[in-house]
């Protein structure tokens, strides 16, 4: 439209000065009219396509500028933007597998004993002083330890459990490659003592009824049962620094409870050769005999056979 505009005049200037026929006027007029839009169309070409190389060299420069602060960044000492992020050395957080079952074991078998002495205080006073003789009544404090019947049997199924608690801890300890858990470990060595000593109760009484020695059987029954009880009251702050300790600590821990075990089983010894001297006429080499074949063999085996049928 803007070029019909501006030809229309300088066609009627041709018509007057120039007596030109109708014809050739529009002829030129035409020329003219097509002409125009192709020196526009390349004057907007050419602008056109120097903006374009323009921005393409921007552009080019850019992309120049952008490769080159990536390379000095990634080579710089300090930044080290394109590593994977780790967290500093003291906010890193260490895992110790195994940690958890341990310390929700020493709770349960805390939660236990609290109960157990709450629930039977005066059971639990007159067997500490029965076992370290700090009274002189030792017959009367005797006679109300085994009228309590219940408590006496809680305080057994609480050895057991401790007792069963150390046996996983040495399997775990002495044959590492085992691949089986804790809690099966602590399942087998429970179930293993506990089935121990409930034979060697019902085979003290069986003896004691076929050889009519029911006294004898049920003070060594007494005893045995004494000194366990004892023995795994003694046992939990160790098994606490057992489970939940490392390096040095632990293996004092290991080396005085083996002592204190030790200490133990040879004291109950003691005192059953004594006892057995004193109610019967019994002689020492045959009740070693007993030992040996009742107490010393069947934890050999268990522990052999449980070993064996682990690995």
């Amino acid at each position: 439209m803007g070029s019909l505009a501006t030809f229309k005049p300088m066609a009627l200037f041709l018509q007057q000065n120039f007596p030109l026929s109708k014809f050739t006027i529009l002829i030129l007029f035409s020329f003219l009219i097509h002409i125009s839009p192709v020196h526009s169309q390349s004057a907007q070409v050419d602008s056109s396509h120097s903006t374009k190389v323009d921005s393409t060299a921007v552009v080019s420069s850019q992309k120049k500028n952008t490769e080159l602060t990536h390379r000095i960044i990634k080579s710089h000492p300090y930044f080290r933007i394109y590593e994977t992020p780790q967290p500093p050395p003291y906010s890193r957080k260490i895992n110790n597998p195994g940690k958890e079952i341990y310390f929700y074991t020493i709770i349960v078998v805390l939660l236990l004993f609290s109960i157990l002495k709450a629930s039977f205080d005066k059971y639990f006073t007159d067997l500490m002083k029965l076992f370290f003789r700090r009274s002189l009544k030792q017959r009367q404090l005797k006679q109300q330890v085994l009228q309590n019947a219940l408590p006496s049997l809680l305080f057994n199924i609480i050895f057991v459990l401790i007792g069963g608690l150390f046996g996983a801890i040495a399997i775990k300890r002495t044959t590492p490659h085992l691949k089986f858990d804790f809690d099966e470990l602590l399942l087998f060595s429970t179930t293993g003592l506990g089935f121990i000593y409930l034979s060697k109760y019902f085979i003290l009484k069986f003896i004691g009824w076929a050889f009519r020695v029911q006294k004898l059987a049920n003070d060594y029954s007494f005893v045995i049962f004494l000194v366990n009880k004892v023995l795994g009251i003694i046992l939990i702050p160790l098994l606490i620094l057992l489970l939940l300790t490392d390096h040095e600590l632990n293996t004092i821990a290991w080396t005085l409870s083996w002592i204190i075990i030790g200490f133990f089983i040879l004291y109950r010894y003691i005192s059953s050769i004594k006892l057995v001297q004193k109610e019967s006429n019994i002689n020492s080499f045959h009740f070693l005999l007993y030992i040996a074949a009742f107490e010393i063999l069947p934890t050999i085996i268990l522990y052999k056979g449980i070993a064996e049928f682990l690995k």
